[in-house]
């Protein structure tokens, strides 16, 4: 048979001296619940430094936590391998840092080389196609310049995919306004009150191929003033 608290108290108050065998024994039961409730305080707080507090079972959590800083032991100080670890994640940090720089430059300097070859080709083939102004087409062109997984460079002709000289040829038939005109022309008519309409580039880039060809004599003599 188990006795509770209240009649131990009981028991011991019919004794001599029972009031005070009461009072020391409400005072050592006090005394152990403080102690009990400060080592819990004291053992949660170890627990949230750890971060295991809310672990299911902190016990076993500890004493993985034991086996391994026994281990860091065995191959250094912990101390000292936290410092080394992070010195290790600065040079990666540094490393990484230098690698994005460097593919950031070469990709720049990549798209600096294909913009240089492209211009080159597209105002070679205007030239050999007596083109009015090749350094105002080829940047009318550009758009339809086409670059392979090999950075040779090509350009769109409607559905299909040609040559730059191809491609320039085949856009300088299909717009004769933007043709030199090399045969020998007659005596003009125009005066300083006959003065002819002027275009430029951002103009030509609004026009419709019928209103350019209409209008090319004028923007043939626009192209070549500019």
């Amino acid at each position: 048979m188990a006795y509770t608290l209240e009649q131990i108290f009981e028991a011991l108050g019919k004794a001599d001296n029972g009031g005070a065998m009461v009072a020391d024994l409400q005072s050592i039961i006090s005394t152990a619940r403080n102690e009990a409730a400060a080592n819990r305080v004291e053992r949660n707080k170890v627990l949230d430094a750890l971060g295991l507090r809310g672990s299911e079972n902190p016990e076993a959590a500890l004493n993985n936590l034991r086996t391994t800083l026994e281990a860091l032991k065995k191959t250094g100080n912990p101390e000292s391998l936290g410092s080394q670890l992070t010195a290790l994640q600065n040079q990666v940090k540094e490393l990484t840092d230098k690698y994005a720089a460097s593919e950031e430059k070469a990709k720049a300097e990549h798209t600096k080389r294909i913009h240089t070859a492209m211009h080159s080709a597209l105002q070679t083939a205007l030239a050999k196609g007596n083109a009015l102004n090749p350094e105002a087409f080829t940047k009318l062109l550009s758009d339809q310049v086409v670059v392979n997984a090999d950075d040779t460079l090509a350009m769109k002709a409607g559905d299909k995919t040609v040559s730059i000289d191809e491609g320039v040829k085949g856009w300088l038939n299909g717009n004769p306004w933007a043709v030199k005109n090399t045969g020998v022309g007659g005596a003009g008519s125009g005066g300083a009150g006959n003065q002819k309409p002027t275009y430029t580039m951002d103009d030509l880039k609004g026009m419709t191929p019928e209103q350019i060809n209409k209008n090319w004599e004028n923007i043939k003599n626009s192209l070549e003033k500019g």
